[in-house]
């Protein structure tokens, strides 16, 4: 490779790796700033999830690596097949195995351990 090419990719590296980290938040009227979290009520949801797909209606998803980290946290639940998620939406659709014990509870700390917080889930 040559060596001006290997210096391109150094310096994009050396870009990618200086961006700060995403910041999962929202303005209040006063315009402060916090970090928004999913309902402890959603997190403790011991509810079976009964048909597959569920859409979850997630706040905060802003770049790539917020797709990235839900996709992560949804694919350690055991169950869940497949998550297609639409970062402009924030909508993720999860589709899984419906023989599994998905819990509502388990989709929204998986959510809340990404670092966003889910609004919603759409379907039983």
């Amino acid at each position: 490779m040559p060596l001006q090419t290997m210096g391109r990719i150094a310096a994009a590296l050396a870009a990618l790796a200086a961006l700060p980290a995403c910041e999962y938040t929202y303005s209040d009227d006063r315009g402060l700033m916090e970090r928004s979290t999913t309902d402890r009520a959603m997190l403790t949801d011991q509810t079976t999830v009964t048909t597959s797909p569920v859409i979850l209606n997630v706040k905060g998803m802003s770049c790539p690596k917020c797709v990235t980290n839900v996709d992560i946290q949804l694919a350690r639940i055991p169950g869940v097949q497949k998550s297609s998620i639409d970062m402009s939406t924030g909508k993720v659709v999860v589709n899984f195995d419906p023989t599994k014990h998905v819990t509502r509870g388990a989709l929204a700390k998986a959510v809340d351990d990404s670092g966003l917080t889910l609004a919603s889930i759409e379907g039983k």
